[in-house]
């Protein structure tokens, strides 16, 4: 299951943070040589886009298991896009943490081995992978309580709090009639979203009354845990109005002497035009003093949470203005443009990091100068049922809807299923000019929504 804690026992963990950081960060080194002979193990709890992105990295950069590098990476179902990319995969209920905990000894028994273990997706027992890294000794990363607190977004604020960080004014609810309190406090639009969640899931932006009664079934019922708590935050409308969002990842690394250091890498554009992720670009347009802020608060949380990999702090941007709003403790769907923009995408970054293998700045640096580079969602359509199968995609159709050729790319992840919404791939575009980047990947994403063919 996944841990739901009290709001006495978030505060107990925010308070515990610092000596847990210095608790897992003792047992931490580097990672001085790989060997196929001795080779380390990275492990991908989770194998979507952005497991496939950390997975593939062993092979693109380090020549896979025979240059020293064992990837695995475990999924619900048959058929998860990093399935055909990693050495060994596993196919389980990743809630169930007796079969979790089976599962990461048996591709690594005994835990002073050097090796990973990736977090990529919510829906695990987090209890269990706290214990995994706490008491057995596993490098569960960034940290075995990153979820705990990352994932709670209860906890999350109360640690915005602690570190003083500048947010939205929020309140917690556990019922309709807290969510009513809080929406009356604020005022409408507000928004709705449950205490433990990820990419906009169970998210909902409340405008009128009859949408606000049911916002908190919503949320609940779409939660990435369990329980019947949610968090309501005031709208700001001056983020629609006059604002951007920014994703600000920071990597938390060893360097060549040896010492966990925190690098950030650029500061990530992206637009939401309802809950959950849809553009995201590189450079972002905000000003210098906003990116310094930016890179401020991030870097408060991730040396405060400590350990070593990616954290992804989600702030909104209104002038010079930063608003910290969440943060994930792996790599990021709105960083899925590093894959086009920067030297090491986020992925390799997440790879390189947890193992504990040196980061040198230049890494994170951008790739692509005087440009703008695009990634667009490529969506399932809306109507279809949830399992309806994938069976082919037209590539003819494609080049024959984008006369003049893809001016980009597009990356199709392989899913054998969808929903509706259910994101399937991702077009790239890059132009000097923004806004002919955005439209360039919108126009590749749109026209490759229409080559799928599905059935039942």
């Amino acid at each position: 299951m996944v841990f739901k804690m009290s709001e006495k026992e978030r505060v107990r963990l925010i308070k515990e943070i610092d000596s847990l950081r210095k608790e897992i960060e003792g047992r931490l080194v580097p990672l001085e040589r790989i060997s196929p002979g001795t080779p380390a193990t990275f492990i991908s709890v989770g194998g979507g886009e952005l497991g496939d992105l950390a997975i593939t990295a062993a092979g693109r950069h380090f020549g896979g298991a025979r240059g020293g590098i064992i990837s695995v990476a475990f999924d619900k179902y048959h058929g998860f896009p990093a399935q055909d990319a990693a050495d060994y995969t596993e196919v389980f209920d990743m809630m169930d943490g007796d079969q979790l905990e089976k599962m990461v000894k048996k591709y690594i028994p005994d835990p002073r081995a050097p090796h990973a273990i990736y977090l990529e997706v919510e829906r695990i027992d987090t209890q269990r992978a706290y214990k995994l890294g706490m008491e057995d000794g596993y490098r569960i990363m960034s940290t075995p309580y990153g979820p705990l607190v990352c994932m709670d977004r209860h906890a999350t604020k109360l640690m915005f709090e602690k570190l003083g960080l500048k947010m939205a004014p929020w309140a917690y609810a556990n019922s309709e009639s807290g969510v009513r309190e809080a929406a009356g406090k604020f005022g409408l639009p507000v928004i709705v979203k449950p205490v433990m969640t990820s990419s906009g899931h169970g998210t909902s932006i409340v405008r009128t009354e009859k949408e606000l009664n049911e916002s908190y079934r919503h949320s609940v019922e779409h939660a990435r845990g369990v329980g019947d708590e949610v968090i309501v935050e005031k709208y700001l409308p001056e983020v629609k109005e006059k604002g951007t969002e920014i994703t600000q990842i920071v990597v938390r690394h060893f360097n060549t002497e040896g010492r966990i250091v925190s690098t950030c890498l650029p500061p990530i554009e992206h637009r939401r035009p309802g809950a959950t992720y849809h553009e995201s670009w590189l450079p972002s347009t905000i000003s210098a003093e906003a990116a310094s802020k930016c890179r401020e608060g991030a870097m408060k949380i991730a040396d405060f949470m400590g350990g070593i990999g990616i954290y992804a702090v989600e702030q909104f941007v209104v002038g010079d203005e930063v608003y910290n709003n969440e943060v994930a403790n792996r790599p990021h769907d709105t960083g899925l443009v590093t894959r086009w923009m920067l030297n090491m995408d986020e992925g390799a970054l997440q790879l390189v990091s947890t193992l504990g293998m040196p980061i040198d700045p230049s890494m994170v640096e951008l790739s692509r100068h005087g440009a703008f580079g695009v990634a667009h969602v490529v969506l399932a359509p809306e109507g279809i049922k949830e399992g309806t199968t994938v069976q082919e995609f037209n590539l003819k159709g494609l080049h024959a809807g984008l006369p003049g050729g893809l001016k980009g790319d597009l990356w199709i992840f392989g899913k054998p299923t969808a929903y509706a919404g259910r994101r399937m791939g991702l077009a790239f575009s890059y132009a000097v000019s923004l806004d002919q980047a955005r439209a360039n990947a919108e126009r590749i994403a749109h026209m490759a929504e229409t080559q799928f063919v599905y059935k039942g």
